[in-house]
């Protein structure tokens, strides 16, 4: 499969990176892949902006397991600091990156023209954070429902940098960001959206190369096998410890090849051109 191509995009969470750290073979695997004169970049989800620094820390180094690793947060950033939102100037931010002291802004608005402000009867617009309330995940959209059909009311535009809807911590899969948008769309909020499934950030980070010779990898049908899809290029479905097994499982589904058919099926979202137990 890999061999028809040169350029490998690679989802981080659920693919190389795992609740308990890195995934060693994956970590050996894109070693591999470079040393074959392939490039390797990784194509995060995520609302931080120093990937590198940050994965460095754990093993993950950049000229030898990746060639650069990019995230819808540094996507965001970069857009943002141009000032051209179609929402106003000032925001609000839903969940924990509302922090008490307006200098303390979320990184994604450093050095641009967005003024943050604590009430969000005073804002344009409204920022997803984390989802959390008091500081704590939570594992069902029912604790932030009564929230956000206020912002609803207020007809407060959405800007969100990270689409992907769960995550693991602590033993536990709990809301995240694309959960929110879900939900603030389906209450008839308008929603602002930087990362996967978007083919802006495809384009964004593919430049001029040949869509053909271009490969996701993911774990999840929504984000990096649809995304993959609407940027014209293939993609590997990845299973074990991921996105996809979980939902798979939460209904009920067998993991193999004839309860991934179905939850494909079920979804209606992306589609695969391949599909792996791991990574490759």
């Amino acid at each position: 499969m890999v061999k028809n191509f040169d350029y490998i995009l690679v989802d981080n969470y659920g693919v190389v990176t795992f609740a308990d750290g890195l995934n060693p073979e994956a970590v050996a695997v894109l070693k591999e892949l470079r040393e074959t004169g392939r490039k390797v970049v990784f194509l995060s989800n995520a609302t931080f902006t120093d990937p590198v620094e940050r994965y460095a820390k754990k093993g993950l180094i950049k000229g030898v397991h990746f060639d650069d690793f990019i995230t819808s947060g540094q996507y965001a950033k970069e857009d943002i600091a141009k000032g051209t939102l179609p929402c106003g100037n000032r925001y609000c931010v839903f969940g924990t990156a509302n922090f008490k002291k307006p200098e303390k802004v979320p990184a994604i608005f450093n050095e641009s023209p967005y003024e943050l402000v604590e009430d969000m009867k005073d804002a344009d617009f409204v920022y997803c954070g984390i989802p959390q309330i008091n500081g704590e995940d939570r594992t069902t959209m029912d604790d932030f429902m009564q929230e956000l059909r206020r912002l609803a009311m207020m007809e407060l535009p959405m800007v969100v940098s990270n689409p992907d809807e769960i995550a693991s911590e602590d033993g536990r899969w709990v809301i995240r960001q694309g959960s929110i948008a879900n939900a603030y769309r389906a209450l008839g909020g308008k929603v602002i959206l930087y990362g996967k499934p978007d083919p802006n950030i495809f384009d964004w980070v593919l430049g001029d190369t040949p869509r053909e010779k271009v490969l996701m990898v993911g774990d999840t049908l929504g984000t990096d096998i649809l995304g993959a899809n609407r940027a014209g290029i293939k993609s590997c479905l990845t299973i074990s410890g991921g996105v996809t097994e979980v939902r798979m499982i939460e209904q009920g589904l067998p993991v193999n090849e004839g309860g991934i058919h179905t939850f494909i099926m079920r979804q209606k979202s992306g589609v695969p051109d391949f599909i792996t137990s791991t990574i490759f």
